[in-house]
């Protein structure tokens, strides 16, 4: 676990440009703080910016700074945190604190190097003690300086207190945790450019009145477009009660299994993206792109991870006696999935697997692979062949072929025990990514070089674009209503 004293000279090159990031910041924002002043006073007679006493680097206190936003003699009955219920809060503090403009004055203390820009937030040292005693090992969070940002402000939406604080802030440490193992200034920079969507998505919904919604994708109410590519919101009871209508009406079609490399091949490769616009269902297999679906306003959007998928829909292949059928996978690792499968699954009907060369098919092996499925027809075909083949290959095969093809692509290599999965707290975080990249650094490398900064490109893109929908007079006096009437 690296700690501030092991330091590379990238590490402190970036010391050096937090520093400067944070003198800027202070000279761009003076004239905020300036026009703040007046309107904070209004609603409390504290001092504008105050000081709080916190735990630091080495859990040694030191002295942060913030724009005012609670009452005067606030301190104690908010020890613990501040939630969305708190009454102590001003309305002008309320408005700061979504936006996050409270704790602009710690620039200052970056300034001074009591902070970095990225790293655990500095809580109170009476949320601090308590959570020492129910958290193992809490206090590592003070091997690092403490930081402006972190992901937890970023995809924590509300603080919880009571009865949910322990739960809250142990999922906060594991991602502080992994934070603290691998962080790097270029994984600071990432972070720095989700906090930066993050306030705008903030700014643009303050705006709209708070209003979080965005009409549906063209194809059905519930798709929505991450990166003009269709996703669904359905989650994994969804997609598997979906996929027994369509087998109970005999119908025919293909799943994609969107994860981020998938929704920027669909920009770059027009066939890729005819597959995607094509298919029945495209699910949202990275947890990236859950991130942008909830950016759009559909914050009940979950994940739908292609492995997972798989097995859930073989347990009610097994149950209803749906024939299954595995199409790709090396020729000598696929008789390894089938034996899992078998072990895990005894009553299945695995009724066709084929294992395809690593070249086009010639003429006569089409045909005989048209002729086995049309002997077999089977209700499910897992599709192992990679992205984008597969979703090209099920894109043009699927009027031929019967039953609902899954792209599920390196599903076949885990559920066989040849690849190793992320642990759950990095696919929670959206960094299944950096795992695999660890595991297989050649083949992964230049993908994830190419396409995640594409990616993130993309999503600011359309998020910029996305008009913003004003209430009318009806919606804005349906709003008051209730208030009215008590």
């Amino acid at each position: 676990m690296r700690t501030e004293s092991d330091r590379t000279i990238s590490d402190r090159l970036w010391a050096v440009a937090e520093r400067l990031i944070a003198l800027g910041g202070l000279i761009v924002l003076m004239p905020m703080f300036l026009v703040l002043y007046p309107i904070v006073r209004l609603g409390s007679s504290g001092p504008f910016i105050f000081k709080q006493m916190r735990p630091g680097l080495g859990n040694r206190p030191f002295g942060i700074y913030k724009i005012r936003t609670l009452a005067v003699g606030s301190e104690k009955a908010t020890a613990l945190g501040v939630d969305g219920a708190t009454t102590q809060v001003t309305r002008i503090g309320r408005i700061l604190r979504e936006l996050k403009i409270d704790e602009m004055p710690q620039l200052w203390n970056i300034l001074r190097g009591d902070m970095a820009l990225v790293g655990p937030r500095p809580i109170p040292q009476a949320l601090h003690d308590e959570l020492c005693r129910k958290i193992p090992n809490f206090e590592r969070r003070g091997l690092v300086r403490p930081g402006l940002t972190n992901v937890g402000q970023v995809c924590v939406l509300d603080n919880a207190l009571g009865d949910g604080l322990i739960d809250d802030w142990s999922r906060r440490f594991e991602g502080e945790l992994h934070y603290i193992k691998n962080r790097s200034p270029s994984f600071d920079i990432v972070i720095i450019f989700m906090t930066a969507l993050f306030f705008l998505r903030k700014a643009k919904r303050a705006l709209r009145g708070g209003k979080k919604e965005m009409p549906a994708g063209p194809l059905s109410p519930d798709t929505i477009q991450v990166a003009d590519v269709p996703v669904t919101r359905l989650d994994y009871d969804g997609v598997v009660e979906r996929v027994g209508e369509m087998i109970e009406a005999e119908q025919d079609g293909y799943v994609c299994i969107c994860p981020v490399h998938s929704i920027v091949e669909a920009r770059r490769n027009e066939s890729h993206r005819e597959a995607l616009l094509g298919a029945t269902m495209n699910t949202p297999d990275g947890v990236p792109v859950v991130w942008a679906q909830r950016l759009f306003g559909h914050p009940e959007a979950s994940r739908v991870y292609g492995p997972t998928l798989m097995l859930e829909l073989l347990t009610v292949a097994e149950e209803k006696g749906w024939r299954v059928a595995l199409y790709g996978g090396h020729e000598d690792r696929l008789p390894l999935l089938i034996e899992k499968l078998n072990e895990r699954f005894p009553e299945l009907d695995l009724a066709l697997t084929i294992s395809p060369p690593f070249r086009p098919l010639t003429e006569e092996e089409e045909v005989d692979v048209e002729r086995r499925f049309n002997e077999v027809k089977p209700h499910l075909t897992f599709v192992g062949l990679g992205c984008p083949k597969q979703e090209r290959w099920m894109h043009e095969h699927s009027s031929r072929f019967p039953g609902i093809m899954f792209g599920v692509g390196a599903a076949f290599d885990f559920h066989a025990g040849i690849v190793p999965q992320a642990p759950g707290i990095l696919q929670r975080m959206g960094l299944e990514w950096a795992f695999r990249l660890a595991c297989e650094p050649r083949r992964l490398f230049m993908r994830y070089l190419t396409t995640n900064p594409r990616y993130i490109a993309m999503i600011a893109r359309q998020w910029c674009r996305r008009p913003v929908r004003r209430r009318t007079e009806t919606e804005a006096e349906l709003e008051l209503s209730p208030a009215v009437s008590s």
